[in-house]
């Protein structure tokens, strides 16, 4: 019995197998763009692969970022950047001299060179770009003897440099010498060191350079910047340069690169992990076998360096200087004389140490050269000033009293006869220090002779006036500064002691002379001079801060070991020589509102100077004044240093002017701030525990 077919079933029979197929078709498809990819990556990309996969080293190449700024206390740009564009060239270990050369070449047809490139070509570079032209095998067959040509191939070499001539490579064309130029610069720089080859280039030669990058391996342009200064340079500033030859190991340990740019001198060394900014980094895979670099490098951007704000307020740093140079050429010398050399001031808080200006100017052929450097490392005998100290140390050493009276009258014990400026007949402390008396501080110097024998006294005496910060450094926040010098006594002599006790046997700084009188204007406190207040960001917005990051607080060295009776005391006596009857200063600093109630104390050392030609003695004055104001509450403490008058002509009274002159400008300053000072104060608060609270 025949069955009629189900045609639902056999439907579903031929579907079954159209299905197997498609799927079959379809793993065929995926398997056949497996084997396929798997060809590209073994045949076309197999050898990069590889290396690739051997790649255990990481070597990184940098671009140096913009430095920091440096800005005033009222935030002025004092050290900026101004920017630039460069072109470097960063070579890998596997570059050839080939390459070098033609892009050398490709570069001196389009781009000049600069005077500054084409000093640093040497006979030797010259000598190597003769021989590069030439085939050196050639050279070596018709230039080495038999001898030379046994020798090693870098003793070879060093021969066939030595045969070329002056006349051959006076004989390279300018082009050739371009050529050089740039060959040179692009060799002088290290593996994976992005090297400047030349600065400041023109937009042409940016545009000429960008649109020809894919041909030129391992040239890029560069955003550069250099240092600019809107008020002017300054020593206390200082420079950024290359790094030099004999830091390069230290440098190098820091993880800069051989041709970084760092500070060399002034708050730019000082602060230099501050100011120095965070590169851009491009990081390269390469082989460690073969060297070879893999791929791109990746990029990771940099950040220029951190600002700092200094103590300094540049306007009153401008009056200071303006200040000193009109003195100086209005203290005119008697005829035959010489006009004054240098003046030194420096004007500081002497609760916090924040140096709010420092000032120097010597004169020289006919025109001033800022000198603020001479106030942290030129030391003289300062004179009177120091006398603050005598007393004082006298006073709690219990060699004097307070009121104690003493007969001023020339001082002929031990054989001497030293005397004051002037017979002052019986006096006390304070007025020892108001008319300066010297007899006076001998009676102390006399009475603290121990019983062993007298030069132990020299080191007693020095102890107390390095309390002051007299002899010792001060501790600003600068690389160096000078600690003065101590006189050597001679055998058996005993006047130089006593001239220790009146300020003219022992040098100082001016620095060191603000910090005595801060020292006393602040009740005992000997406060390290700060030049930095802050450390900010970078500001995102010209017209604001950026955001703080550190406020140096004020730091304390140490405290005299004095009763506060004591010190109380010499302070009664400093504002005396400026109001009472008889004081030296008196006629110059009387007037209470003009100048705020200041106290202080004059100084004059007579130095014996012999010219080294002639041998002929001639006097000298050191004219010296330290001061401070107001007299119940100081703000500003100050040190007027004037070295090497000539005694008894218009000159005599300059250091008084200077003073004069320079707390006016401080006041006068203050008053323009106005209530602006009050707001940047809150302000400066607010942002304090704003960055306190950011540490917690």
């Amino acid at each position: 019995m025949v069955t009629k077919a189900d045609p639902e079933r056999k439907k579903k029979k031929t579907q079954v197998p159209f299905r197997l197929n498609v799927l079959f078709l379809i793993v065929f498809f995926l398997f056949s763009i497996l084997i396929l990819r798997l060809g590209v990556l073994q045949i076309v990309n197999g050898e990069e692969k590889r290396l690739e996969s051997e790649a255990v080293e990481e070597v990184i190449a940098r671009k140096e970022a913009p430095r920091g700024k440096l800005l005033d206390s009222n935030f002025r740009e004092v050290v900026g950047n101004k920017p630039f564009f460069s072109l470097t060239y960063t070579k890998t270990v596997d570059t050839k001299a080939d390459d070098t050369m033609r892009i050398a070449k490709w570069l001196a047809k389009r781009l000049d060179v600069t005077k500054e490139q084409e000093k640093k070509i040497t006979e030797r570079d010259k000598k190597d770009y003769f021989i590069a032209q030439h085939d050196i095998k050639e050279l070596m067959e018709e230039r080495l003897s038999k001898k030379e040509k046994k020798l090693d191939d870098k003793e070879q070499y060093k021969a066939l440099v030595d045969k070329i001539t002056e006349e051959e490579i006076e004989n390279l064309s300018a082009e050739d010498l371009k050529v050089l130029a740039y060959k040179r610069a692009m060799d002088s720089g290290y593996a994976y060191s992005a090297q400047r080859i030349k600065t400041n280039l023109t937009n042409e030669e940016v545009s000429i350079i960008s649109e020809n990058l894919g041909d030129l391996p391992g040239i890029d342009i560069m955003a550069d910047s250099k240092r600019i200064y809107p008020y002017g340079e300054s020593a206390i500033f200082g420079a950024v340069k290359q790094i030099p030859k004999g830091k390069m190991e230290y440098f190098s340990s820091l993880g800069y690169d051989r041709s970084d740019q760092v500070g060399v001198s002034g708050l730019e060394v000082q602060y230099e992990q501050v100011l120095r900014g965070m590169k851009e980094k491009s990081v390269y895979l390469t082989n460690p076998k073969t060297g070879q670099t893999i791929g791109e490098p990746k990029s990771i951007a940099g950040q220029r360096g951190k600002d700092i704000v200094l103590t300094l307020d540049m306007e009153l740093q401008f009056r200071l200087e303006r200040i000193l140079e009109e003195e100086i050429l209005k203290a005119k010398p008697l005829p035959g004389n010489e006009l004054l050399k240098s003046a030194y001031i420096v004007m500081i808080n002497p609760k916090t140490g924040e140096v709010k200006g420092i000032a120097g100017k010597r004169y020289e052929n006919g025109k001033f050269i800022n000198d603020e450097y001479g106030a942290l490392f030129n030391s003289y005998e300062m004179g009177s000033t120091v006398k603050g100290a005598t007393v004082l140390s006298g006073l709690q050493k219990g060699l004097v009293s307070m009121g104690e009276r003493i007969y001023d009258t020339p001082y002929t014990k031990y054989g001497m006869n030293k005397s004051s400026w002037k017979n002052m007949g019986t006096i006390n402390d304070l007025d020892a220090l108001r008319m300066s008396s010297n007899v006076y501080m001998f009676n102390i110097m006399d009475r603290m002779i121990g019983p062993e024998h007298y030069t132990d006294t020299y080191a007693e005496a020095r102890y107390m006036y390095n309390q002051f910060g007299l002899g010792v450094k001060t501790g600003i926040d600068f690389p160096n500064e000078a600690t003065g010098y101590e006189g050597k006594p001679p055998e058996g002599e005993m006047g130089t002691l006593f001239d220790l006790g009146i300020g003219q046997f022992d040098t100082y700084t001016t620095m060191q002379l603000v910090q005595y009188v801060s020292t006393i204007a602040n009740g005992g406190y000997r406060v390290k001079p700060q030049l930095v207040r802050e450390i900010r960001e970078p500001a995102t917005d010209e017209d604001k801060e950026g955001k703080l990051l550190k406020r140096f607080e004020p730091v304390i060295l140490n405290k005299l070991d004095v009763d506060e009776k004591y010190i109380k005391r010499v302070q009664q006596g400093f504002w005396q020589v400026m109001h009472a009857p008889g004081g030296t200063a008196k006629s110059y600093f009387d007037d209470v509102e003009k100048y705020h109630n200041p106290a202080g104390k004059t100084g004059t050392a007579q130095r014996i100077i012999k010219h080294p030609q002639t041998g002929q003695l001639t006097e000298k004055h050191n004219l010296t004044l330290v001061g401070y104001a107001p007299f119940e509450n100081p703000e500003i403490a100050f040190a007027v240093v004037v070295p090497e008058g000539t005694p008894r002509n218009g000159n005599q009274r300059i250091n008084k002017f200077i003073g004069q002159r320079a707390l006016e400008a401080y006041w006068e300053l203050k008053k323009e701030y106005g209530e602006n000072a009050a707001t940047v104060n809150g302000n400066m608060e607010k942002e304090k525990e704003e960055a306190e609270g950011s540490a917690q």
